[in-house]
C-alpha cells in the first residue's frame, strides 16, 4: 500500500523478510532526525553520529506476542561502514534484549551476508576488526536467507 523507493539490496531484504514464517509488518526507518526515526550514536574520526537503520520488521510469536527485529543492509564501500557497523554492534549489546534479531547485511561479490549483532563472538570480532569485508568473508558472518 505505499511506494517502494528502494535501491536494489533495500528491496531484496524487504522480499526476503516478508517471506519468513509470521512476518506481519515492517518499517522503513527515516533517514533524518524526527520522532519517529530509530537513531543509534556512533563514532566516527571522535566524532559523535547517528546511524539510523534502515528496516524494523516485526514478527508473531507462537504465543501470540509481537517482536522487532532490526534489519540493516549498508554497502561495505563506504568510508563509514565499519564506524557505523561498530555502532549497531555497541547498541545490540546495551539494547539486544528488546529484539529478536539485530542483523547487519552486505553484499559480497553476488551473495547477501549478515552479520549477527546479538552474538557476542560476532561484536568482539566488529571491534577488533580492522576490515569490513573482512568480517563478512569471515566465520562470523553467513549467507542471508529468509
Amino acid at each position: 500500500m505505499f511506494p517502494e523507493d528502494f535501491n536494489s539490496w533495500e528491496g531484496e531484504v524487504v522480499k526476503s523478510e516478508l517471506v519468513r514464517p509470521r512476518a506481519v509488518a515492517w518499517y522503513r526507518n527515516p533517514s533524518r532526525a524526527s520522532q519517529d526515526s530509530l537513531g543509534i550514536i556512533y563514532e566516527d574520526g571522535g566524532e559523535p553520529k547517528i546511524v539510523r537503520p534502515d528496516f524494523v520488521f516485526f514478527a508473531q510469536q507462537d504465543d501470540g506476542t509481537v517482536v522487532a527485529d532490526i534489519v540493516d543492509p549498508h554497502g561495505i564501500q563506504f568510508g563509514d561502514a565499519m564506524p557505523k557497523l561498530k555502532g549497531l554492534a555497541q547498541y545490540a549489546e546495551r539494547f539486544g534484549d528488546q529484539y529478536r534479531r539485530i542483523e547487519a547485511v552486505a553484499k559480497i561479490d553476488d551473495t547477501f551476508r549478515v552479520l549477527d549483532l546479538k552474538e557476542a563472538t560476532t561484536r568482539t570480532s566488529i571491534s577488533t576488526a580492522t576490515t569490513i569485508k573482512a568480517l563478512y568473508e569471515g566465520k562470523n558472518a553467513s549467507d542471508y536467507l529468509p
